[in-house]
């Protein structure tokens, strides 16, 4: 609990609120610091983190009002915080999107098991090796990112997060495919690119809730013919690999070949993707708009096979809306990509 005397300085209260943290076991709403509409508006700003600069008691002070309020966002990102205390999130189950990316921190503290309503954490920009155990117990949780890190391994644990529809891990150190994701019935979004990912397992054929998948800049030589199973497969992005051919299993797949309405090319950025349930109704208002996805899944699809050592496609690949290839590339058909 934030009531203990935190050794760190950092969480000291905001001086202008008058009063020190009452002496309870759980936070009551009669306890709630009082603040004038000014300061309100003040933290508001502070907890949307604008620039990244805020003071430190002001930060404290952003989090005491997610514990007094109904606020579902709460933003502790760029502030350089390399620790966060083991109680920082008592009291705060009501938060839906937590924001903590470049903070050079490299662990979560227990208290996160407290966001019982987490839908969506950031991670991106700090020094992880592994996605952390602690999200594993976070039932609701549909949306990781933590791209830009260290990661260099995947728990099996990571199966029971059976709500988990997206997981961003670009831009860290996978050598291989993380297999538990063939365990994960309603993941629809996987990004991994930019790691060093050699072989594609035979497992990839179990994950036939996958929508957008990602092996973009990795060392990927040869893709099995099981990927052929993702019957929802939409976007595929393969570009900058070592691969020589395709499996036509991947042309045969009907989401890739059907007509799209006011298809908008190829999504380069996973991340930008959005669902049909984002909102109010899962994540109550934002006071982060900047992060809220908007382009819609249903207008984008296609292949991206750029800078790989592919000579030739089986005539199948004529059948694929949309595709996107180094001119080099010999397609036995007379569709133009």
């Amino acid at each position: 609990m934030l009531q203990r005397t935190l050794a760190l300085m950092i969480f000291t209260l905001l001086a202008g609120c008058g009063q020190s943290e009452p002496q309870k076991a759980e936070p009551e709403a009669n306890n709630a610091p009082q603040y004038s509409e000014a300061e309100v508006q003040k933290l508001i700003d502070v907890c949307k983190n604008r620039g990244g600069n805020a003071p430190m008691k002001e930060l404290n002070a952003c989090i005491k009002l997610n514990k007094y309020s109904h606020f579902h966002t709460l933003d502790l990102s760029r502030i350089k915080i390399g620790k966060l205390p083991e109680d920082i999130f008592d009291g705060m189950s009501h938060i839906r999107q937590l924001f903590l990316n470049e903070n050079s921190i490299s662990a979560l503290p227990e208290s996160i098991k407290e966001l019982v309503d987490l839908k969506v954490i950031t991670l991106d920009w700090n020094k992880f090796e592994s996605v952390p155990e602690e999200l594993f117990e976070i039932d609701g949780l549909r949306d990781i990112y933590i791209s830009h890190n260290s990661v260099t391994k995947v728990d099996q644990g990571l199966k029971n997060s059976k709500k988990l529809r997206r997981i961003i891990l670009s831009f860290n150190k996978l050598e291989e495919f993380p297999t538990v994701f063939s365990e994960m019935p309603n993941l629809k979004i996987l990004d991994l690119a930019s790691n060093s990912i050699s072989r594609v397992p035979k497992q990839i054929g179990g994950m036939s809730s996958l929508i957008g998948l990602s092996l973009a800049d990795n060392k990927v030589e040869e893709v099995p013919e099981e990927i052929g199973a993702l019957s929802n497969l939409t976007m595929l992005d393969l570009s900058a690999n070592k691969l020589k051919t395709l499996p036509v299993t991947i042309a045969r797949l009907p989401n890739l070949t059907q007509h799209v309405e006011e298809h908008s090319g190829f999504v380069n950025n996973l991340t930008a993707l959005g669902f049909e349930e984002d909102g109010e109704e899962i994540y109550g208002v934002s006071l982060l708009k900047g992060y809220q996805t908007t382009l819609p899944v249903s207008r984008y699809s296609g292949i991206n096979l750029l800078f790989n050592e592919v000579a030739v496609l089986d005539k199948e690949f004529c059948d694929v809306f949309f595709m996107k290839l180094d001119s080099k590339v010999s397609v036995n058909c007379k569709k133009m990509f």
